[in-house]
């Protein structure tokens, strides 16, 4: 832009002289800036662009031009002596150009459609959150290049360089694109690139929740969406996902939401982001938000993953006694809300330890993974079945008064006893001792007491034989 302002200068004092003499002093002032302006304009254009190129062969041309313009070796930048005349209401200096001079022109004109090129690429792949930025850029170059082409072609008004008032122009567009658009703030292709790029889905809306702009990612997720999408309510666009209008709001916390596909469903987080204009230290006020669709499948598998080791049993697969704790006390608290009935069942494999001694440690891991399997068979969907500790169970019966519970213990003990376990080739008989507890009628109930009661009534079923259930 200095640049620029220079040869404007000097130009506007060119056009004020009468005399070749004073004309030419101010054609040198013209030449201080000329020159450089078009590799200047190419290395700002490729710098904001984070485009590499080796900037130094920019300024071969230019530093050729300089020294042919301000010495004329051999008249090489001008062929004759130069001449005023006037046209119209101006002095228009008239110069024969030679072969320098054709030179600095080609390279000023090839500079800005260069400029023009890499603007006109970066439009096209930009998205419309920054296709405003490049828009702007591509109108500074291009009116230059139509100023200096129709001055070239003696298309101007009296033959005059209309250049300078297209620079003019040119200052205008970039002082507003630098205090209103952020050209600067940064590079819109490296914004772009990862917007475009970034496997999260994301969607830009304004303050009245209308679509601005989304990435390829955001459109694989949502096939539905395309150009004509832009500037309809997201609510509208997303209404054929059960689930996900709720999700899109800009009052809603952060969730999670299925989305299937061709490799399966994938879980995604959706957050939502408020957008501000201005920067720190300046006013700011919120023109939209962005919605990202984070895929975080791996990390809600291996949550599961975690959870469900932290709540099984190893060897039989079922919940271990932590769980148990944990959902005796979520239906004890049920019970006193809805006193609905709940019983507990607590199940000992009789003389488990001869078992091991017998036929070894891992003949008894078999016996105690088909014992939760037959277990497993016999209960109800809403029923829990853990492992308590080494050979006993134990059985969390919700809605289930004392006697539907005795009936079934009763049922697990009788199939337990006549079909004996299969172990390479060797049946392994095996009974259970079972303790049945109930909180029906109680005001209150108490996850300790049941418990206790449960574990006094398997006492019970073993002090007087085993093989036998006894109700507390």
């Amino acid at each position: 832009m200095f640049a620029m302002a220079v040869y404007t200068f000097g130009y506007a004092g060119e056009v004020a002289q009468t005399t070749v003499g004073k004309a030419t002093g101010w054609l040198h002032v013209e030449y201080l800036a000329l020159p450089w302006t078009p590799a200047l304009w190419v290395l700002t254009t490729l710098r904001h662009n984070q485009i590499r190129a080796r900037t130094h062969l920019l300024f071969v041309i230019p530093v050729i031009t300089f020294i042919g313009h301000f010495l004329n070796p051999g008249g090489l930048f001008y062929t004759a002596p130069m001449e005023i005349e006037q046209r119209g209401p101006f002095w228009v200096l008239v110069m024969h150009r030679g072969p320098l001079s054709l030179l600095d022109n080609a390279y000023l004109l090839v500079a800005f459609l260069v400029v023009t090129g890499v603007y006109l690429s970066v439009l096209r792949a930009s998205s419309a959150l920054y296709r405003r930025q490049a828009t702007i850029l591509l109108l500074s170059s291009v009116l230059p290049f139509f100023g200096y082409f129709a001055y070239l072609a003696n298309l101007s008004p009296w033959g005059l360089d209309i250049s300078p008032v297209t620079l003019g122009c040119t200052c205008i567009l970039l002082y507003y694109g630098y205090f209103r658009a952020g050209i600067f703030d940064l590079a819109p292709l490296a914004r772009n690139l990862i917007f475009n790029t970034i496997r999260d889905g994301v969607l830009i809306v304004d303050n009245q929740s209308r679509l601005l702009d989304f990435n390829p990612a955001a459109g694989s997720l949502l096939p539905d969406l395309d150009k004509s999408s832009i500037g309809e309510p997201i609510e509208e666009l997303v209404q054929g996902v059960p689930g996900l209008v709720a999700a899109v709001r800009p009052t809603e916390p952060a969730r999670e939401f299925t989305f299937g596909g061709e490799a399966g469903p994938r879980i995604y987080e959706i957050r939502t982001w408020p957008l501000f204009t201005g920067s720190s230290g300046s006013k700011t006020k919120q023109v939209g938000r962005a919605i990202i669709f984070a895929d975080v499948t791996a990390q809600v598998l291996l949550r599961e993953e975690l959870r469900s080791r932290a709540e099984t049993d190893p060897l039989t697969g079922v919940a271990n006694r932590r769980r148990f704790h944990q959902a005796l006390e979520m239906e004890c608290l049920r019970f006193g809300r809805a006193r609905s009935p709940l019983s507990l069942l607590m199940i000992d494999l009789d003389h488990f330890k001869s078992v091991n001694d017998r036929y070894g440690h891992p003949a008894g891991d078999v016996v105690l993974r088909e014992a939760a399997d037959r277990l497993m068979s016999s209960l109800r969907k809403t029923d829990l079945l853990a492992r308590y500790g080494g050979e006993e169970f134990a059985i969390l019966l919700p809605d289930t008064p004392y006697e539907g519970a005795s009936v079934m213990a009763e049922r697990i003990c009788k199939a337990m006893a006549q079909q004996p376990f299969e172990v390479e080739g060797q049946l392994i008989g095996v009974t259970v001792s079972v303790g049945v507890a109930s909180h029906a009628n109680d005001r209150e109930v108490d996850p300790e007491i049941l418990l206790k009661k449960a574990d006094l009534a398997l006492y019970r079923a073993k002090a007087t034989g085993r093989n036998r259930v006894e109700v507390v």
